[in-house]
């Protein structure tokens, strides 16, 4: 194990890759196991411990944490098998302790991801219980989905060394983890869990702790009007999975989101979001007060020189070239791949003959 750093110290901002860490990770749940994939996949040989603090009949005490390291042990056959590792997944697990003693094993540790269910019950009673031994840890990250760190730091979590780091299922393939932190987070807490995400290939944004985070706001609100449409009977399920797929997500992949925005012209959400507001009567159509206030200085993207991004002395014509081509590469992927399809609905398919794309494929919808 490694000493004990404190947040502050220099070793603490240190770059991740400069040393090696020891990782905890509280929970042997579907989180935990992708959070323990993907620091065993980066082969950086951190000593990662793996706890579980729920109390188990006698007798199977061990159970859940010998079905977690079963889990991790086939994502990582798995991704030895897709080409996106080169170690031996044996080796790889040589670095993974598994324990119930949170007391013994977590104060060692420079970094501890903490990945209870989505309980005040579970978080609560562990960091309670914890709070005699986690003054010995470095900074604690906890993967929650929903609670805010005010909310963590009422349950005893300790305010300055606790930051929310959000990832996304499956954790050990999505890039992305959304850290929050809050006017009370030490600065180096929230920079040691950015450095040590990117020093194993996770691409961390940062933003200020609040509910729902970001992705899970744009996808709330995606997800529910998608449900509307079905509701309405506009369209099908597999019409409108197609319509994300092949336009909406596709086109935001390249873009994103407030790109799109500038770029298609935010005066053109702006009218848009009007028509839809003046016509199907929701207030949540109404153009939010930056469009409008944009409008009216004339910032709608590269024509007024600044948007949400500022276009002065960047060549635009370039911009949407380089655009293209990424367009261009993902159709290539598209079409070379029987994994990847446009198509909505669920697909059946021969994976062993190649033919699970969508040209093979049978959509089926509940009626």
């Amino acid at each position: 194990m490694t000493d004990p750093v404190s947040p502050g110290s220099d070793a603490a901002s240190a770059d991740p890759q400069a040393g090696k860490h020891t990782i905890g990770i509280v929970g042997p749940g579907r989180m935990g196991v992708g959070i323990a994939t993907a620091v065993l996949m980066a082969a950086r040989n951190h000593p990662l411990v793996l706890v579980d603090v729920k109390t188990r009949p006698p007798g199977t005490e061990f159970a859940a944490l010998q079905r977690a390291r079963e889990e991790i042990a086939a994502n990582l056959r798995l991704l030895q098998e897709l080409g996106l590792i080169d170690g031996d997944p044996g080796q790889l697990l040589e670095t993974l302790t598994l324990s119930r003693d949170p007391a013994e094993e977590l104060p060692p540790c420079s970094l501890v991801f903490e990945a209870l269910p989505e309980t005040t019950t579970a978080k609560g009673a562990f960091y309670a219980e914890s709070g005699a031994y986690l003054g010995g840890a470095g900074v604690i990250a906890s993967a929650t989905s929903t609670f805010t760190l005010e909310t963590l730091r009422e349950m005893g979590a300790p305010p300055d060394r606790t930051v929310a780091a959000h990832w996304l299922n499956p954790a050990f393939l999505i890039p992305l983890v959304e850290v929050a932190h809050a006017e009370w987070t030490d600065p180096a807490a929230a920079a040691r869990v950015v450095g040590f995400l990117e020093s194993i290939g996770k691409i961390p944004v940062q933003l200020r702790s609040s509910p729902g985070f970001i992705v899970p706001r744009i996808q709330v609100a995606a997800m529910n009007e998608a449900v509307r449409i079905v509701e309405e009977g506009l369209a099908g399920p597999a019409e409108i999975d197609t319509a994300v797929k092949a336009g909406f997500g596709f086109r935001l992949g390249v873009f994103g989101l407030i790109e799109f925005i500038d770029l298609g012209g935010i005066d053109i959400l702006a009218h848009a979001g009007n028509y839809l507001h003046a016509t199907l009567g929701r207030e949540h159509y109404r153009p939010p007060r930056s469009v409008t206030d944009k409008m009216a200085a004339g910032e709608v993207g590269p024509r007024g020189g600044k948007g949400y991004y500022d276009y002065h002395g960047v060549d635009t014509s370039r911009l949407f070239r380089d655009r293209y081509r990424g367009f261009a590469e993902l159709l290539r992927a598209y079409a070379e791949s029987p994994h990847l399809s446009f198509r909505g609905g669920i697909h059946t398919g021969s994976e062993e003959d190649g033919k699970g794309g969508p040209e093979h494929a049978e959509t089926r919808e509940e009626g």
